[in-house]
């Protein structure tokens, strides 16, 4: 049981002692990194389990820096995780231990716990929230390959948090890694089978959005649908598991017959599924299809724009359902029906939605009034 008392007197002593603590670090540093954003964490695998790519080094003063002693110890922590930031790092024989202070004040103190000269365990303490986190690490001789987070036993909704497992090549090389539920957070692979990976994803993913759209069809309603919008929000699970939207064709009716002299307003409004009924609302339902989209936006976080990459392909999947697709077999799909990707900044008059659309069927709704001449 970790003792709470114990870290709320560390706060205590922290924030009273900050001066003495900052100018301690301050006398150590032997030299002073800039950096273009957080680089360095003593936390084993911090990036790789976050999802973010280490800052490059900067020729120029930047406001996130490190302070090295002449041990090449991190001492001093700029703004490297939180604006006007600062953490100080105390070394030990078996512990080291950082305080984070933002304007002066403890946002958190933290101590590593050491054995044989690895981590064995870390515990944070919060003095806002009276709130401790906790993290175990387990080895297999000297390779980690799970961390435990024991606040989050017996608590379902946590269970990807609980554990995280870390696998690794015949080099020992990190290759994996995986939350509690064994979904993917971190992947190494060369870029040749990201290519192969993304292609068959693609396939796939076409062919779950026509089935999801033939069992709709098939429900036998009475409701006509004009469109089917993938709707993706900037986080990345609902990237690689977005919501499918129909759009009801007499709710778009009602629009047209309410149209007024603004057009930007007008299109915005007949593109946007937020004002059709959610009941229809679909979701992929293959589990190996969302795993293998996954480790693609996964490896994507790791490597570059997960989010651009992420759009790039669901615009492909709809573009090649639009040009592919013969809708007219569905007799409950309006003449002009589409699938198109939908983000929450969606420019409908500078291109967005075309990127979704060949120029064929883009012409129709063109015609018809339905889509800007862009």
């Amino acid at each position: 049981m970790i003792d709470k008392e114990y870290y709320a007197k560390l706060s205590q002593n922290a924030q009273e002692n900050y001066t003495f603590y900052k100018e301690e670090a301050e006398a150590s540093i032997h030299r002073r990194e800039y950096t273009t954003s957080k680089r360095y964490d003593i936390s084993p695998y911090w990036f790789a389990r976050q999802g973010e790519i280490p800052g490059d080094i900067s020729d120029k003063e930047t406001d996130t820096y490190y302070g090295f002693d002449k041990h090449e110890n991190i001492r001093i922590s700029a703004c490297d995780d939180l604006i006007d930031g600062y953490t100080y790092t105390a070394y030990e024989e078996n512990k080291k231990t950082t305080r984070t202070y933002v304007n002066g004040i403890l946002d958190s103190i933290k101590e590593y716990l050491l054995q044989d000269g690895l981590i064995d365990q870390s515990v944070e303490y919060f003095p806002r929230f009276d709130k401790l986190e906790v993290e175990d690490y387990i080895y297999e001789g000297t390779i980690l390959v799970q961390i435990y987070q024991p606040q989050y036993e017996n608590n379902a909704y946590f269970d990807h948090l609980l554990r995280t497992h870390f696998e690794y090549d015949e080099q020992g090389d990190l290759l994996r890694v995986l939350d509690g539920t064994k979904g993917v957070i971190y992947v190494r692979m060369p870029y040749e089978q990201v290519l192969v990976l993304r292609e068959k994803v693609k396939e796939e993913l076409i062919q779950a959005l026509i089935e999801i759209i033939s069992d709709l069809c098939e429900n036998q309603s009475g409701k006509e649908y004009c469109f089917m919008s993938i709707y993706l929000h900037d986080e990345v699970h609902t990237v690689y598991s977005p919501i499918f939207h129909p759009g009801l064709q007499e709710v778009r009716e009602e629009q047209i017959e309410e149209k007024d002299n603004d057009e930007e307003e007008y299109y915005y409004t007949i593109w946007n599924s937020g004002d059709h009924p959610m009941n229809d609302q679909q979701e992929l339902t293959d589990q190996h299809l969302i795993q293998k989209l996954r480790t693609l936006i996964m490896y994507w976080r790791s490597n570059g724009d997960w989010w651009e990459e992420g759009k790039n392909l669901w615009k492909e999947v709809a573009y090649t359902l639009n040009e592919k697709t013969n809708w007219s077999d569905y007799s409950i799909l309006t003449e002009n029906f589409v699938v198109f990707v939908e983000w929450e900044a969606m420019d409908v008059m500078n291109g967005d939605l075309q990127e979704s659309i060949p120029p064929a069927k883009l012409e129709d709704l063109q015609s018809g009034g339905l889509a800007p001449f862009i």
